[in-house]
């Protein structure tokens, strides 16, 4: 036999080795008892998780509470039936993992034979198949006991990353919220401000119990499109959801890629305006939520109820300058106090 020939034997039986050796953690189910572990810190930091949200003010998915609670009742008893099947699994397993480790220790004592070595792989081969499939099959029994629940704590889990990113883009927008307002969904957006003679801004289009809002916040000035530049953020438009009439979707561009909200408004600035929402976001759902905001529908899905005595100071707040007459801006979060943009006068609540 030639060295080459000996080299490649060698080379075919190592391969064979490290396969073996790499069945050992799956063997023992190590990747799913891994995913348990994971999934039983998820379902018991959902309750603090969504307590963050409400202690930084978010009103809306009342559900939230409620379903963590559900899950966490319905997740104890799978992951129990699924710690149960995996001992019983990983005992069948380990049997067929020493079947493994037997033909390929009856290989490595014939090392110094390669002809008769050679011989061993079919064998191997077969073993290790053998091997794998069971896995398979046990990864597949023990899932069926936990994977329902699973799919709804990572559903759940991804509904609180969203309110997250919603809050801190509420925490870093560049305009203040008015009292009592509070924010029901965010997107990354496009601004289609054709006629503007500039390129159409990105930022962030807010929907709030109050307004529709779109903030632009993107690094502008770029060299080339990817150099230097600066953050420029800033609110473009805002309109009170009363000024909506009417709000459509449409998927534009090739395979309907670009979501498309095109609004007609009435007693603003602007007598429609279209943004494209982004980030994997549906315009249809947006769409929707829009018209259940301005019909009252999402009032159900309140958490945190208004401030009564904050909406009496509200309901009493002046409209109007005491001193010229002019008409005052609306109160923002935590204000105690108006200025007059035309005079100047300070009026104090």
């Amino acid at each position: 036999m030639s060295s080459d020939e000996y080299a490649q034997i060698t080379s075919q039986f190592r391969s064979l080795e490290r396969k073996a050796d790499g069945l050992r953690d799956d063997a023992n189910l190590t990747d799913i008892s891994r995913e348990l572990g994971e999934l039983t810190g998820d379902v018991t930091g959902l309750p603090g998780r969504i307590e963050g949200l409400r202690r930084r003010g978010y009103t809306y998915a009342a559900y939230l509470e409620h379903k963590a609670e559900v899950l966490r009742q319905r997740w104890d008893p799978a992951y129990q039936a699924a710690q149960r099947a995996i001992e019983s699994e990983v005992d069948h397993l380990r049997g067929m993992l020493e079947e493994v480790d037997q033909v390929v220790r009856k290989a490595q004592m014939m090392e110094a034979k390669p002809p008769a070595m050679e011989g061993m792989f079919p064998a191997i081969e077969s073993a290790i198949e053998t091997l794998e499939n069971a896995t398979e099959a046990a990864t597949a029994r023990i899932e069926a006991q936990f994977r329902p629940v699973a799919r709804e704590i990572k559903q759940t889990g991804s509904q609180i990353d969203k309110i997250e990113w919603y809050l801190e883009q509420q925490d870093e927008a560049s305009f203040d919220f008015l009292a009592g307002e509070a924010l029901f969904l965010a997107a990354e957006a496009e601004w289609a401000a054709t006629g503007k003679g500039r390129k159409d801004p990105d930022g962030i289009l807010y929907l709030t119990d109050q307004r529709l809002l779109f903030e632009q916040k993107e690094k502008t000035g770029k060299r080339l499109g990817m150099f230097g530049g600066q953050l420029t953020q800033e609110l473009e438009w805002e309109i009170p959801l009363n000024q909506i009439e009417g709000v459509t979707a449409e998927k534009q561009g090739m395979f309907g890629g670009k979501d498309m909200l095109n609004f007609s408004l009435s007693g603003g600035d602007f007598d429609t305006l279209t943004v494209e929402v982004k980030g994997g976001v549906d315009c249809k759902f947006w769409a929707a939520q829009i018209k259940r905001m301005i019909s009252g529908e999402t009032d159900d899905e309140r958490a945190i109820e208004p401030d009564e005595e904050l909406l009496e100071s509200i309901r009493e707040a002046p409209t109007a300058c005491p001193v010229c007459g002019a008409t005052l801006p609306l109160l923002v979060a935590g204000q105690r106090q108006i200025e007059c943009g035309f005079c100047g006068a300070v009026v104090r609540l």
